[in-house]
């Protein structure tokens, strides 16, 4: 993958990360994959997106920013 951290695979229940973020801070790393196995229970960037990644990583707002700042 050269463009994205993560990416789910729906009809194999499968998460698949991007091998560079094994460089990245281990917060960017955790969030890759909470934000990943959240989208097999929502498949879109919705308010409950939002809700789930808000119950199961309060965090993930700060952590996301985090990893935006960060260079492929």
């Amino acid at each position: 993958m050269k463009t994205k951290w993560g990416s789910r695979i729906t009809e194999d229940q499968k998460v698949i990360l991007n091998l560079e973020l094994v460089k990245k801070l281990t917060e960017c790393l955790e969030y890759v994959i909470v934000h990943e196995m959240v989208h097999l229970e929502e498949r879109l960037h919705n308010e409950r997106f939002k809700k789930l990644l808000d119950k199961y990583m309060p965090s993930w707002r700060a952590r996301r920013e985090q990893l935006s700042e960060l260079v492929f």
